[in-house]
């Protein structure tokens, strides 16, 4: 019994020793299978604008992907500094996870691609507002300008023509004063990143003015690069407690957004993260900020670039126009039809104006040709009246010429030495230039040819005039003086046209001194020079005259019995194609006065 017993325990101690151990293996496994053998992190990717620069924009945001790496669990946050171009690019592509960025980019590419807005960072000024972005135009100290109105045509520096803050807020503000940057500084040099760049070209006298975000300025103060009291920011208008100055208002602060890469889950993950920020983590204090804040509305972004006509869901106008026309088709189709007609009504009266002008250039060629054939035939009639005078001129020179031949023969009979000649022949020689002078006076008045204007001495054409009126003068028993006033200079006229205007005056004259029938009848010719204008001043004595001098200078009209009635027409003529004038008035006792005035005109014009 003792046996049976012993070999029951023995039993009981064997299955009891199975079961201990079957329970310890399965704890075992169990504990085993809770433990994972590896752990994945995955890799966030987070873009910022760097403004300042790589160095700068990982100093002041490297803390916030520490904090994001430590609250969300297998998750490492890496962080990629980038300019605004490189921004849009990676952007566009998808190529990261999330961004961070000022409100005007946020938005720019948030009406273009998938972008979501996780929240708002918070300025660390006026207990933590929102909105805290804008522009300062920065002066030197020593500079005169007190008002952004003084830098009309000053040259300036700013970040980019796409800067939010570096340029857009700046430019909508003087585009609401009425000014466009473009235009109202004489020129604006658009550097880039960094931001610092800027203040030492301004520092440096390279620009009169710069442009700058918020804060800019006094954050390189505080950081001993530059010393306060050496600029100025014009035209302040933040509010009271922001201690930064700005010349323009103020939007909404930097955003944290995701792409459409990420997932809403880790998005949700790193949104409560965000709101989380204690106000005096490290993270907060090195990005300059209270933290971060729910999204808020982007609405004053939207219509700032409305405004300057940028706005990414802005259509081209040509692309309005088709909407307009897909709904409104019938108006549409009449506007068209309406275009289409004015523009052949202008077409056709393009056309007609085209052959009327054609026309009227040939019937103004027409005329200018009969206007130089009356002139002629007016100068042949003159040189008819002046036939007396010029076979007078003629024939002094061919009796001298007749003498000092026969004079000549005569040494030559008698047998005089050939040098005895000399003298006979110079005196010929002598008056056959005067006669052929005369001739070619004559030539150069009725020869038939274009008005030609060149360099002349008005006195020396007047003298030629007299030379061919003396006999007529002498045979008239008039005296002729000329006087001259002021500094002789030639005057750019037409001789031919010039000596016509001069020799129908004093033909005039003398026959009005022949009526008058004054035994003491005189002409008085002054010639006056003043800087702007030759003044012809011709004074006779004689009879005057009874009509009006607009009757007398029109075409036609004539005093005389035999009189064509063209030789005042003809001065007017004269005179208004040198863009002078003539006027005409009797004189006390008796007589008349024709004052005719030349302006000055170079031949270039």
């Amino acid at each position: 019994m003792k046996a049976s017993l012993r070999q029951k325990i023995r039993v009981d101690m064997v299955s009891y020793i199975k079961t201990i151990s079957i329970v310890m293996v399965m704890f075992c496994c169990s504990a085993l299978a809770q433990v994972p053998t590896t752990t994945e992190v995955e890799t966030i990717n987070v873009g910022v604008l760097a403004t300042r620069g790589d160095r700068a924009a990982i100093e002041r945001w490297q803390p916030l992907m520490d904090w994001l790496t430590a609250r969300i669990p297998n998750a490492h946050f890496q962080l990629h500094p980038y300019t605004l171009e490189q921004m849009a690019a990676v952007v566009k592509s998808q190529d990261i996870d999330f961004i961070i960025t000022n409100p005007g980019q946020s938005v720019q590419l948030g009406r273009q691609y998938p972008l979501s807005w996780l929240a708002t960072l918070r300025s660390r000024y006026q207990e933590g507002t929102s909105q805290a972005i804008g522009s300062a135009f920065v002066v030197r100290s020593d500079s005169p300008y007190q008002h952004l109105s003084d830098m009309k045509g000053k040259s300036v520096a700013a970040v980019s023509k796409i800067a939010f803050g570096g340029y857009l807020t700046l430019k909508r503000e003087m585009q609401q004063a009425g000014h466009d940057p473009e235009r109202f500084f004489s020129t604006i040099d658009f550097t880039g990143f960094p931001l610092d760049a800027i203040i030492y070209k301004l520092r440096d006298g390279d620009v009169e003015g710069a442009v700058l975000p918020i804060c800019q300025l006094e954050d390189m103060v505080r950081e001993g690069l530059i010393a306060g009291k050496n600029y100025r920011v014009l035209d302040n208008q933040v509010p009271d407690g922001f201690p930064c100055q700005a010349s323009t208002r103020l939007y909404p602060n930097w955003s944290f957004a995701k792409t459409g890469k990420t997932s809403e889950a880790l998005a949700k993950q790193i949104s409560r993260a965000l709101l989380a920020l204690p106000e005096d983590h490290p993270a907060a204090i090195a990005a300059d900020s209270l933290g971060w804040t729910t999204p808020i509305s982007q609405l004053t972004v939207d219509k700032l670039y409305q405004d300057l006509d940028i706005h990414p869901l802005q259509n081209p106008w040509w692309k309005e126009a088709l909407v307009w026309l897909k709904a409104n088709q019938q108006w549409g189709w009449l506007l068209i039809i309406l275009i289409v007609v004015l523009n052949g009504y202008h077409f056709l009266l393009e056309y007609r104006f085209n052959k009327n002008q054609k026309r009227l250039l040939r019937v103004q060629n027409e005329l200018n040709e009969k206007i130089a054939m009356l002139e002629h035939a007016q100068r042949v009639a003159i040189v008819g009246e002046l036939g007396a005078s010029i076979a007078h001129e003629i024939s002094q020179p061919l009796a001298a010429i007749q003498n000092y031949s026969q004079g000549g023969l005569i040494r030559v009979n008698k047998g005089k030495p050939v040098t005895e000649l000399q003298p006979v022949l110079e005196h010929i020689q002598h008056q056959v230039m005067r006669a052929s002078d005369i001739v070619q006076r004559l030539r150069g008045l009725i020869n038939k040819r274009a008005s030609e204007k060149k360099w002349s001495d008005v006195a020396d054409i007047i003298d030629d005039t007299l030379l061919l009126l003396r006999y007529e003068l002498e045979k008239s028993a008039i005296s002729v003086t000329v006087s001259h006033e002021g500094e002789g200079r030639p005057v750019w006229i037409d001789p031919v046209g010039f000596q016509q205007l001069i020799l129908n005056i004093i033909k005039n004259a003398i026959d009005a001194c022949n009526q008058a029938c004054s035994p003491s009848a005189t002409i008085a010719i002054e010639l006056v020079f003043t800087p702007q204008q030759l003044v012809v001043r011709v004074t006779d004595s004689g009879e005057g005259f009874a009509v009006e001098p607009a009757l007398l200078q029109s075409a036609f009209y004539s005093t005389k019995a035999e009189g064509l009635g063209l030789g005042l027409a003809i001065c007017r003529d004269v005179v208004k194609s040198h863009h002078g004038h003539m006027e005409m008035c009797n004189v006390a006792p008796h007589g008349c006065r024709v004052e005719v005035t030349f302006p000055f005109i170079d031949n270039e014009q």
